[in-house]
């Protein structure tokens, strides 16, 4: 039996989101050992608000770094042995946690579950993963061809995250880079059943505000991703050589793919980048 959990949430003036987002994890089953709320610069009186509402909860401060770092920051403020996420836009159900949990106690170091999407802007629900395409056990081949997770239905032991050295910078990908190391280590285990997350995508959501250049620029950062090296020349990502050659591969055709595209079409959403995808086969 796990003993705890962390739950941490990069925020950045959400104040009253994040709020939602916290007393979510309070109403948990199977409770958090701690909270911890990383503000990322906010102007909007985020801290001083969670300091008054939920005095429980841990604080950390940052500049104005991004998403990556920020979860980063969380995790190594954390003290329990399991991480979970929580992005400030989004809210757990009752069960998230214990639901993934359970999945971890099957021997797994990295769980994920049923995310349900809600457009608040064009109007629309979804699932990720798409209903008939969740897969449990070596996930690489199937997160090269899509990002079919995201970071608010992730568990994942401590040493997982040291291991693959947690989120990269940037506002586009550093999640999909994350979990894609992950995948080339460990098997993941699914939580099957009904939604564990809800997912909000709003006016100001990161993967709203996207522009063809933008999507470019996230690829090729991965592409570069999966291309580094230190200065001993040693791989700074544990993945064997062949796979990092596929992801770098796979996220150049990617980005050649959208700049000819670029021109013709714009797309308001990742979601709709998504769906131009599917409709020419890349995915």
């Amino acid at each position: 039996m796990i003993s705890g959990y962390s739950c941490i949430i990069p925020t950045r003036d959400r104040r009253a989101m994040v709020q939602e987002a916290v007393a979510t994890v309070l109403a948990q089953e199977r409770p958090a050992a701690e909270i911890i709320v990383v503000d990322d610069g906010s102007r909007d009186g985020t801290g001083a608000r969670l300091r008054a509402r939920f005095p429980q909860v841990r604080l950390v401060r940052l500049d104005g770094r991004g998403p990556g770092p920020a979860r980063n920051a969380g995790a190594e403020a954390a003290s329990a042995e399991v991480l979970m996420f929580l992005d400030s836009d989004d809210y757990w159900r009752p069960d998230h946690a214990g639901r993934l949990l359970a999945v971890l106690e099957r021997g797994f170091a990295v769980a994920y579950g049923p995310t349900h999407n809600i457009d608040q802007v064009s109007g629309g629900e979804f699932a990720i993963p798409a209903p008939g395409e969740e897969i449990e056990g070596d996930c690489f081949a199937a997160l090269l061809r899509w990002c079919f997770l995201v970071p608010s239905s992730v568990a994942l032991t401590r040493e997982a995250f040291r291991r693959c050295g947690g989120f990269s910078p940037g506002e586009l990908g550093e999640d999909w880079g994350f979990f894609l190391q992950l995948a080339g280590l460990y098997p993941f285990g699914f939580a099957a059943g009904p939604p564990l997350t809800t997912r909000r995508l709003h006016r100001e959501s990161l993967c709203r505000l996207v522009t063809p250049d933008r999507l470019i620029a996230g690829l090729s950062h991965l592409e570069t991703l999966f291309d580094s090296e230190s200065d001993a020349g040693a791989p700074l990502l544990p993945l064997e050589p062949e796979r990092r050659r596929q992801a770098r591969e796979r996220f150049a055709a990617l980005a050649r793919w959208t700049e000819a595209r670029a021109g013709e079409v714009g797309w308001a959403s990742v979601q709709e980048w998504y769906l131009a995808l599917r409709r020419e086969k890349m995915i």
